[in-house]
């Protein structure tokens, strides 16, 4: 079963349950957003572990990935860049997502925004 990373389940101030419920909300953005996924692809709450201290504690949280049959499918690269998206725009504010995505596109279309060195200012 392959896994990737999505995002983290929103953080909850009140209880364990609260913040699946959360979770299971971006799920369903996601969902929407995206569209039918890919035959034997998924998106779920899944869990992360890490140690903490001197490495003898481990410690675990629910975060959003995309699950799939790697026997059905391969790994469904376009389907996870929409969902990393989505969940980006269901995570950040309006505002700042926006600036993001502006900045994303300048990176990456420097050549469409700045002139060229022959062409006059």
């Amino acid at each position: 079963m392959g896994r990737e990373f999505i995002g983290e389940c929103p953080p909850c101030r009140e209880t364990a349950e609260f913040e699946t419920y959360e979770g299971s909300l971006a799920i369903k953005y996601i969902k929407q957003h995206c569209g039918i996924p890919p035959r034997g692809v998924n998106v779920e709450i899944t869990w992360e572990g890490s140690e903490v201290g001197d490495g003898s504690e481990q410690v675990s949280y629910p975060v959003i990935s995309v699950v799939w049959d790697e026997g059905v499918t391969e790994y469904p690269d376009e389907y996870i860049g929409k969902c990393i998206e989505a969940f980006e725009k269901f995570d950040l504010p309006e505002e700042i997502y926006q600036e993001g995505q502006e900045r994303m596109r300048l990176f990456c279309e420097p050549n469409d925004v700045r002139p060229k060195s022959d062409d006059p200012e």
